[in-house]
């Protein structure tokens, strides 16, 4: 089964916003006949199922053991997690050197192992430009989901598509000539 990496921003964006479309368009792209590489999915999943901020406070020790939740750990312990959903800036700023080598580390070693790169790509996110060059240096197909795409992601991008659902026929179709 081909393994499509999912790309997207993370960075400075709220709980639910992130929860919505990482998990909208895993299903998708399983729908399709991929097999998507997200390493957020089972965290994600279970921020999905939780009832409210009291109770994700409560079910922190069933996360699983994800680099990102170390930097969330550490934006935490600086403040409060009220204060870091809130406010998600907090995490970057908050993050020590040895996590931020730990997430970017992981994330290109997942990207070169996939098949393909799908980008989720609202609104410009530097993290998520670097694995789409990442994925062109893997001479990986890649397709953006952006309306608005900005001229690199344009330039890089085999593909741009306004929506998921025509993100991921364009890769379905790019991948049956490969």
């Amino acid at each position: 089964m081909t393994e499509v990496f999912l790309a997207g921003p993370i960075d400075f964006q709220d709980v639910e916003t992130i929860v919505d479309y990482r998990l909208t368009i895993r299903d998708r792209l399983r729908e399709a006949g991929f097999e998507p590489v997200d390493q957020y999915s089972a965290a994600l999943e279970l921020v999905a199922e939780t009832d409210g901020v009291a109770e994700i406070g409560e079910r922190l020790d069933e996360l699983p053991d994800e680099p990102y939740l170390d930097a969330v750990s550490h934006a935490v312990a600086a403040t409060s997690f009220e204060d870091v959903l809130a406010d998600p800036s907090l995490v970057p700023e908050h993050t020590p050197p040895e996590v931020v080598t730990d997430i970017v580390e992981r994330d290109l070693s997942l990207v070169a192992d996939s098949d393909a790169f799908l980008a989720y790509l609202p609104d410009p996110s530097c993290g998520t430009m670097a694995e789409l060059l990442h994925a062109v240096r893997c001479d990986h197909p890649t397709v953006v989901v952006s309306e608005t795409p900005p001229h690199f992601v344009q330039y890089y991008a085999d593909a741009t598509c306004p929506t998921a659902e025509e993100a991921i026929e364009t890769l379905s179709e790019r991948l049956a000539t490969v």
